[in-house]
């Protein structure tokens, strides 16, 4: 139950952080249409999980899709490049972003295995989620070492859901569940 409520907690946070950048470009344009704001009220909505602090139901939590998962993972992608790059270049201030963004992008995909019950997999997502928080506290330590060590946690865990879920080597085959998975998109 516990580990229920941190990932709807996480899922909060992870839409706080970011669907604000969304709800801020869609909000610019309703402040003028105050009274019309039916197509604006889900996106308060969507952004107010936050009763998910105290309640311990999953189902507040919008369901994260197959597409959505997928850009997630490209985001990891591109974040985990950044970063590597940035550390080896002993710029810790420029990785810390992509770091930030590894944590918050783990907490997206540990709720999309939480909505579709794979323990495994959100364990998994838990632990890279775990190993982007160090890196992102051992970057504000200035500790680009334990930084990097982290990160590998982090990659590592990756490679072992990869090799539970995942099938398709994004060149010859594009990236997909396996069946193995039972997940398949809508």
């Amino acid at each position: 139950m516990r580990t229920l409520s941190s990932a709807v907690v996480l899922a909060a946070l992870t839409c706080s952080a970011g669907c604000g950048d969304k709800s801020d470009a869609v909000q610019t344009t309703p402040p003028a249409q105050t009274a019309k704001p039916a197509a604006a009220a889900p996106a308060p909505a969507a952004a107010a999980p936050a009763p998910a602090g105290g309640r311990q139901g999953g189902a507040a939590a919008a369901p994260i899709t197959v597409a959505e998962h997928a850009a997630t993972m490209k985001t990891i992608a591109q974040s985990v490049q950044g970063a590597n790059k940035a550390l080896k270049g002993g710029d810790t201030a420029g990785a810390a972003p992509n770091v930030e963004t590894l944590a918050t992008s783990f907490a997206r995909i540990e709720t999309f295995y939480t909505q579709r019950m794979k323990p495994d997999a959100v364990k998994l997502a838990q632990t890279a989620r775990s190993g982007a928080q160090d890196a992102v506290a051992a970057l504000k330590a200035g500790d680009a070492m334990k930084a990097q060590t982290s990160l590998a946690t982090t990659q590592g865990t990756c490679a072992q859901c990869h090799k539970m879920y995942r099938e398709g080597d994004g060149k010859t085959a594009p990236y997909a569940f396996n069946a193995a998975s039972g997940i398949t998109p809508p």
